[in-house]
């Protein structure tokens, strides 16, 4: 019995994947869906995150942290892959957001919306890298704001 025991628990350690390794999984299978809908994506957004070199840290549920690099150019990801903390990627803007947040996002019918509203909500802390960047962040925040204010988004 007790070797039924072990081994079952050695089949459940083999085959449990992490939370991040989950996470990661879910977010890559959703690169293809958004690059076939980047149109849809509001101007303002496009201009925010259009050709970024982004360094996406998910803060999980479990204490982990989850670092991916994700390469935009025109909108549309080009590069998705996973990265330890300490790899140099030349980001130019740094995307912080909890596991709620991101499954809140996958679990959206409308992405968009809930990404504004994690925005105004402050779920999601977008940093750019550099004085260019920084200017450009906040003319965009300035812009997403007003059209939120007139109904615009």
């Amino acid at each position: 019995m007790k070797k039924i025991i072990v081994f079952l628990l050695l089949l459940l350690t083999i085959f449990m994947q992490p939370a991040s390794a989950e996470m990661f999984n879910d977010l890559d299978m959703k690169v293809n869906e958004y690059n076939e809908n980047a149109s849809h994506v509001p101007s303002l957004l496009k201009n925010m995150l259009g050709d970024e070199v982004i360094h996406l840290l998910i803060e999980m549920n479990d204490g982990s942290e989850l670092h991916i690099k994700a390469v935009t150019e025109k909108a549309l990801i080009t590069t998705f892959e996973e990265i330890d903390s300490e790899d140099y990627i030349g980001a130019t803007v740094k995307v912080t957001l909890e596991e709620n947040a991101v499954q809140e996002l996958l679990d959206s019918g409308n992405p968009v919306e809930a990404f504004l509203n994690a925005m105004k909500n402050k779920d999601i802390n977008i940093e750019p890298v550099g004085l260019a960047g920084t200017i450009k962040f906040k003319v965009a925040n300035i812009l997403l704001n007003l059209s939120d204010i007139l109904g615009l988004t």
